[in-house]
C-alpha cells in the first residue's frame, strides 16, 4: 500500500485486514520508497498506489513497476477523477483505477477481480473516459475536414504539454504547472515526438505551429 498520508494507510489497512484472505504485507509513504521495497522483494500480489505524492508520482511509479515486474498488479487508489489521469494510468499499465470514496466491500471485490486479471475503472470516471474516446474517434475517423484528419491525434494532456513546450517552458516547470512528475512529462513528450514524427523540443514546437496544432497569440511572432 503506497500513500504519503499515514492516516489513509492505517484506515485502508484496518478495513482490508478484516478479510481472512487479505494481508497488508508492506507499506510505503512515497513512490521511491515503494520502488526500493520492490527491488528488494518483488513477491507482491497487488499494490494499492496513490496518484499524487512528493517526488515520483503514482503514474510514473506504475510505469516503472510494470516494466520490471509485470506480474504485480497495480491498482490506482486516488481522489482524482480527471480523465487525463485515468488515461495516463491505463497507458502506464495500471490494472485498475479506483476513487477513494469506494465502499469497503467494493474495494475487496475489485482487488480480488484484479488478481483474476479483470481490469477495473471506477464508475465515477467511466463516463469521462468514454467521452474522451468518443472525441478521439471523431478526430481519427471521417468526422472532420481532410486537413484536420491529417493532423496527429493528441490527447488533451499532450496538447496541454505541447502548448507549454511551444511557450518555451522547461520540463520541470511544465510538471509543476500540471501537477505531475518530470518523469511523467518526459513520457508524454516521448509520445508527442512519436506522433509528430520529430526528435526534439524545437522540432515539436515548429511542427505544432506549422500544422496549426497550437495557435500562437496575435502578439507572438
Amino acid at each position: 500500500m503506497v500513500d504519503d498520508h499515514a492516516i489513509v494507510r492505517e484506515g485502508i489497512k484496518s478495513l482490508l485486514e478484516l478479510e481472512d484472505d487479505v494481508e497488508i504485507v508492506d507499506e510505503a509513504n512515497s513512490s521511491n520508497d515503494c520502488l526500493q521495497k520492490i527491488n528488494h522483494n518483488s513477491d507482491y500480489d497487488v499494490i494499492l498506489m496513490d496518484l499524487k505524492m512528493p517526488g515520483v508520482d503514482g503514474i510514473a511509479a506504475t510505469r516503472l513497476i510494470k516494466e520490471k515486474f509485470s506480474t504485480i498488479k497495480v491498482l490506482i487508489l486516488t481522489n482524482y477523477d480527471d480523465e487525463d489521469f485515468v488515461m495516463e494510468s491505463i497507458n502506464a499499465g495500471a490494472d485498475g483505477y479506483v476513487l477513494k470514496d469506494v465502499k469497503k466491500g467494493d474495494l475487496i471485490k475489485i482487488i480480488r477481480g484484479v488478481l483474476q486479471d479483470r481490469s477495473f475503472i471506477d464508475p465515477g470516471v467511466t463516463h469521462k473516459v468514454f467521452d474522451r474516446l468518443k472525441r478521439t474517434s471523431i478526430f481519427s475517423s471521417g468526422g472532420m475536414s481532410e486537413g484536420t484528419r491529417l493532423r496527429p491525434v493528441l490527447s488533451e494532456r499532450e496538447l496541454q504539454i505541447l502548448e507549454l513546450l511551444v511557450e518555451g517552458i522547461s520540463n520541470k516547470d511544465i510538471a509543476d504547472t500540471i501537477y505531475v512528475s518530470v518523469d511523467t512529462v518526459k513520457a508524454h513528450l516521448k509520445n508527442i515526438y512519436k506522433k509528430l514524427g520529430v526528435h526534439c523540443r524545437a522540432q515539436a514546437a515548429k511542427t505544432a505551429i506549422q500544422e496549426e496544432i497550437i495557435h500562437l497569440s496575435s502578439r507572438t511572432h
